[in-house]
C-alpha cells in the first residue's frame, strides 16, 4: 500500500558557500592568463565584407600560456587587424573588446574545432576527408572552416560559396564551405554558466513505502549529476544503488539502521568554451600591472577555443520519519515527513569561480494522527 505524505511545517536555516574550482573557498581569483602566440601555415580564404571582396589568410593560430609547455586554440575575431606576433598576449573581457554576436560564436566554437575532432567535423558538415591528405591537411581545413564562421559573426565577412578557398581544388574547396556553412546555418545557443542548475522535485509529494522513500527527480540542465549519501543509501526503482542520474531520473532513500536524517550530495561537470578574449600587451604591463594591461597598439584580438571545466554543486538535507505500527483502532499510521533542500544555480568567471548560495531547508519531525 503506498501511503500518502502529511505536509508539515518547516523550519529553515540557511548558510551561504563560495565554492572555487580547486581552491578554498577564501582564494581570490588568479591573474588573467598571458601567454605568446604561434602561427602555422593555413589556408587563402576568398571572400566578401561590406560589399567588396576581401581574401584573408586562416593560418592556424595557438596560444603558449607563460609557464607552460601547451598550446591553446585561439581564432582571430577582428580580421581586420593584422596579428601582432612580437608582443604578448594576455586575456581581457569580451565587454572591452568590442566584438559582436558572443553568443554565436560560443555556439560555433563548441561544435567547431577543436571541441569536434577534424575529420569529424569534417564528415559532420556533410563533406569527404581526402584521403591523400597529410592529419596537418585535414586540420588546416576544419580550422580554416571554423575560423570563417567565426568571422561571419564577428566581422561580418561571407565565405564565397564559389572557389572559396585559394588553389582549394584537391577537396578543400567543397569542405571549407560545408563546414563554414554547417557552423552558420541554424546556428544554436550555449547556455552560460550563470544559468546551470542542479535541482530535486518531489520533496514534498514523497512517500514511504517497503522501507524507503521516494521518489526524488532530480532536475540538471548542466549534464548527469554524480549523488553520494550520508546517512543513507540511494536507489533506483529496482533497488539498485544510485550513482549518477540524468535530468527526469528519479531515486529512493533508504535510511541507515538507526538514522533518521540524510544529506545527499550532487556534482554536474561541464565543458564550456566561454569566450575568454586575448588581447596583445607589452611586456611592461604585464610585469607591473596584469590585471589592467596596457595594449600594445592596433592589434588583433583573439578568442580562446578550448573549453572550461567546471562544476555545480548542490546539497540537500533530509529529516525523515518512517511509518510505525499503530492499534486498528488508531485511525492510521504516523507518515513520513520529508525535508525538502535547495536549489543552487551557480555563477562561474573567467578565473573558474563557482560561487552561490544554498539554502538547507530541513523537515520537522512531529507526530501526526490520520483521522
Amino acid at each position: 500500500m503506498r501511503l500518502k505524505t502529511i505536509r508539515t511545517p518547516l523550519v529553515a536555516t540557511a548558510a551561504f558557500l563560495a565554492v572555487l574550482a580547486g581552491a578554498p573557498a577564501h582564494a581570490e581569483e588568479p591573474e588573467p592568463v598571458s601567454g605568446d602566440i604561434v602561427t602555422a601555415p593555413g589556408l587563402e580564404l576568398r571572400g566578401e565584407m561590406d560589399g567588396e571582396r576581401y581574401d584573408v589568410w586562416a593560418n592556424v593560430l595557438g596560444l603558449q600560456p607563460h609557464g607552460t609547455e601547451e598550446t591553446l586554440v585561439v581564432y582571430c575575431i577582428d580580421i581586420r587587424t593584422p596579428l601582432d606576433t612580437e608582443s604578448p598576449y594576455t586575456e581581457g573581457e569580451w565587454e572591452e573588446s568590442e566584438v559582436a554576436n558572443l553568443e554565436a560564436v560560443r555556439w560555433v566554437l563548441f561544435n567547431g574545432l577543436p571541441n569536434v575532432g577534424a575529420e569529424d567535423l569534417i564528415e559532420a558538415s556533410g563533406a569527404e576527408v581526402n584521403p591523400d591528405w597529410s592529419e596537418e591537411e585535414v586540420n588546416e581545413v576544419a580550422f580554416a572552416g571554423t575560423q570563417a564562421a567565426v568571422w561571419h559573426f564577428t566581422d561580418a565577412w561571407d565565405l564565397l560559396t564559389d572557389n572559396p578557398v585559394k588553389g582549394g581544388n584537391n577537396g578543400e574547396d567543397e569542405a571549407v564551405l560545408a563546414i563554414y556553412q554547417h557552423l552558420t546555418e541554424d546556428t544554436g545557443r550555449v547556455p552560460d554558466p550563470s544559468e546551470f542548475t542542479v535541482d530535486l522535485e518531489g520533496e514534498e509529494a514523497a512517500t514511504f513505502e517497503d522501507g524507503r522513500f521516494g521518489p526524488y527527480t532530480i532536475r540538471s540542465n548542466a549534464g548527469p549529476v554524480t549523488l553520494t549519501a550520508e546517512g543513507g543509501r540511494l536507489e533506483t526503482e529496482d533497488g539498485e544503488e544510485v550513482a549518477t542520474l540524468d535530468d527526469g531520473e528519479e531515486f529512493w532513500i533508504a535510511l541507515d539502521d538507526g538514522e533518521n536524517e540524510i544529506t545527499v550530495s550532487g556534482t554536474a561537470a561541464y565543458d564550456l568554451p566561454v569566450g575568454r578574449v586575448f588581447l596583445a600587451t607589452t611586456d611592461e604591463s604585464l610585469a607591473d600591472d596584469a590585471v589592467n594591461p596596457m595594449t600594445s597598439g592596433e592589434s588583433q584580438k583573439l578568442i580562446l577555443a578550448q573549453p572550461r571545466e567546471g562544476e555545480v554543486p548542490a546539497e540537500w538535507k533530509f529529516a525523515l520519519d518512517a511509518p510505525s505500527e499503530r492499534p486498528a483502532d488508531a485511525g492510521g499510521a504516523k507518515l513520513p515527513t520529508t525535508g525538502a533542500s535547495l536549489s543552487i544555480a551557480f555563477a562561474a568567471g573567467l578565473a573558474l569561480l563557482v560561487g552561490g548560495m544554498t539554502v538547507i531547508v530541513v523537515g520537522k519531525r512531529r507526530t501526526t494522527s490520520d483521522h
